[in-house]
């Protein structure tokens, strides 16, 4: 099983690049987008879903091969998820239950019931403007996460707008008392590795340094001096999974794309 989480930065500016010739391409099971930055009924033209219907009837569409689940929300141009998949879930969920509701579309979960699977598409929110929205919305994914973990294998994607370690960033130092990396957030991180889940990139490669975000300027200035390097980067896009010998992450990588300020996270898992 293929699966692929990537915050786009506006789905209008990353089709007109191409970006659907590489989901075709790249032919990944799930796909789970955040960043949409469309109302659901652009999201729906612009993907050219004709019948302009429930997800799960979308038969004369672009990329016919999957089913697919807006939850665009209700701020124009700002946030959203999406999710492209080929099997089509059992049931689906918005925002996180009980525990959240907002109006930004940050947070979809399909569950496909046979095989006992949840998966998360979860847009964290920046903290820089909205410390404390951010820090109550990873509360209420712990909760909402653990109550998940007592009936699925549970798969929790997006991106966390949160670097790890300092491994996971080019200026640690500078970045100590910037959202990101602050102490607070980084503890909440582990928090949520800490009740079962594992971090696919880090645990395949222990010491391998990668970055999924890196601004538009530090690509343009790199690619005028061939450096780039001092320019900061951080990893804030994970592809987490709850342990589990039947669900076994075996590669994963960061294609350097140019849709997007982020780069996607593509995970490919052996299901026994």
């Amino acid at each position: 099983m293929k699966i692929v989480t990537y915050n786009i930065n506006g789905l209008r500016a990353a089709v007109r690049q191409g970006l659907l010739d590489w989901i075709e391409k790249e032919n990944a099971d799930i796909y789970c987008f955040q960043e949409v930055r469309a109302s659901e009924q652009k999201t729906r033209e612009i993907l050219k879903d004709e019948n302009q219907i429930m997800f799960f009837k979308d038969e004369k569409t672009s990329l016919t091969k999957y089913k697919k689940i807006y939850n665009c929300g209700n701020v124009p141009g700002y946030a959203g998820t999406l999710i492209l998949t080929k099997k089509t879930p059992s049931l689906v969920k918005f925002d996180m239950e009980n525990f959240w509701q907002d109006n930004e579309g940050r947070t979809t979960t399909i569950i496909f019931e046979d095989e006992k699977l949840a998966v998360v598409n979860a847009y964290i929110p920046n903290g820089t403007k909205r410390l404390d929205f951010k820090l109550k919305y990873l509360e209420c994914l712990i909760k909402y996460l653990r109550e998940l973990k007592e009936k699925y294998t549970v798969i929790c994607i997006g991106d966390f707008n949160i670097a790890h370690k300092e491994i996971d960033l080019t200026n640690p130092k500078e970045c100590k008392n910037r959202s990101v990396f602050l102490p607070i957030e980084r503890s909440i991180f582990s928090e949520i590795l800490d009740l079962g889940f594992i971090d696919s990139f880090r645990n395949l490669y222990p010491d391998k340094i990668e970055y999924s975000w890196r601004s538009y300027k530090s690509r343009q200035d790199s690619e005028k001096s061939n450096q780039g390097k001092n320019f900061w980067k951080y990893r804030i896009d994970y592809i987490l999974y709850s342990k589990n010998e039947d669900l076994i992450a075996t590669k994963c990588t960061m294609p350097d794309l140019i849709f997007s300020d982020h780069l996607p996270v593509i995970v490919e898992f052996d299901c026994k």
